[in-house]
Parts: structure tokens; C-alpha cells; sequence
């Protein structure tokens, strides 16, 4: 258990937040406009609407050992079991959470994640403020997060991506790209 005003209790997603969301500039709003409207018409055309996956400066090694932790967060549990399996065959360690309670646990489980796919509409918690969270934290601010969603307009890519994605992937999506996605954002490809 932890004691309020630590850390941890910052990541306690099972009740409302108080920290505020980090300030966005102008200069990164026009920044991730261009990106989220020039992104989907690019890749529109080969099936997907959206696919955005942003190269670190340099590779992100695991925090613990050769393999790499993957946290999916998503309510839909037939999804959560594939994207076990295939994140699991393709040589990462996975973990899923489906709700508040479970996102807290996980973040807050050893060895911690290495990369985050998030999905936005949750039971009951909304994956831009979990990722607003993430971001205001001192200990997680830089982990991966790359939103995992139905939503795909310009307007939900553009609030993603301004909220601090490293990644921005809509659904129906392609598990071999999602899978590169994840791969790209820790700098493996």
C-alpha cells in the first residue's frame, strides 16, 4: 500500500486525478495536425486509417533482461487473449488490464512495462487521461504509449498525439502492424 502523495499513489487510477495535464504549445499542436492529417491519407490507401509510430533518437533498451515488457490495456477481452498470443510469439513478455483497478496494479507490478497499448474507451476510465497521467509522471513520463483504438478521425488522432503518443494505431488493424508499430517506437526497426 502506498502513502498518499507518493509516487505510486500518483498511478492509483481507481479514483478520480488531480494532476493537471502537461501544457501544449501551439508549435506542437500544428506539429501533430500535420502529422495525424498527412498520416492517414498516406495509409489509408494500403487498409489502414491510421498507423503512426514515432522512432525514438535511440533504441530504448528492455528495462529488465532481453525481453521486452508490452502492457495492453483493453476492455475487450477476445482482443486482450490475441494480442497476448502475438506479442507473445513474437518474443515479447505481455500483460493485460481492462479497467482502472487492473491499469493500476499493472503499472505498478515489477518488472515494469517497457511499452503501452492503449486503448481510449474503457469501462471505466478514458486512455487520454490514463496517458495525461503517464505523462505528468516522474518515473513513467517517458514510457511508449501508443493509443490502440477505434476512434480514428484527424480530430481523435490529433488529441492522441497531442496528449503525448509515441503511436497512434486504429482498429480494425493489421497485428503485423501493430506488432512493427511497437517495434518502432523502441527504436528495434
Amino acid at each position: 500500500m502506498s502513502k498518499p502523495g507518493s509516487p505510486e499513489d500518483e498511478l492509483d487510477f481507481t479514483h478520480p486525478g488531480t494532476a493537471p495535464a502537461p501544457a501544449i504549445t501551439p508549435q506542437q499542436v500544428e506539429r501533430v495536425r500535420k502529422e495525424a492529417t498527412t498520416g492517414g491519407q498516406q495509409l489509408e490507401a494500403t487498409g489502414y486509417f491510421v498507423s503512426i509510430a514515432r522512432r525514438p533518437e535511440a533504441r530504448i533498451p528492455p528495462r529488465h533482461g532481453n525481453k521486452y515488457v508490452v502492457l495492453a490495456v483493453e476492455d475487450d477481452a477476445d482482443l486482450g487473449q490475441l494480442l497476448i498470443d502475438i506479442f507473445t510469439l513474437s518474443g515479447f513478455e505481455v500483460r493485460w488490464a481492462s479497467n482502472r483497478a487492473e491499469i493500476n496494479a499493472e503499472l505498478n507490478r515489477k518488472p515494469e512495462a517497457d511499452v503501452i497499448l492503449m486503448d481510449i474507451i474503457l469501462p471505466d476510465a478514458n486512455g487520454l487521461e490514463v496517458l495525461q497521467r503517464l505523462r505528468s509522471h516522474p518515473r513513467l513520463g517517458k514510457l511508449p504509449v501508443i493509443m490502440m483504438t477505434g476512434k480514428s478521425g484527424p480530430e481523435d488522432v490529433l488529441a492522441g498525439l497531442a496528449a503525448g503518443a509515441d503511436g497512434y494505431v486504429s482498429k480494425p488493424f493489421k497485428m503485423s502492424g501493430l506488432v512493427k508499430a511497437v517495434n518502432t517506437v523502441l527504436g528495434n526497426n
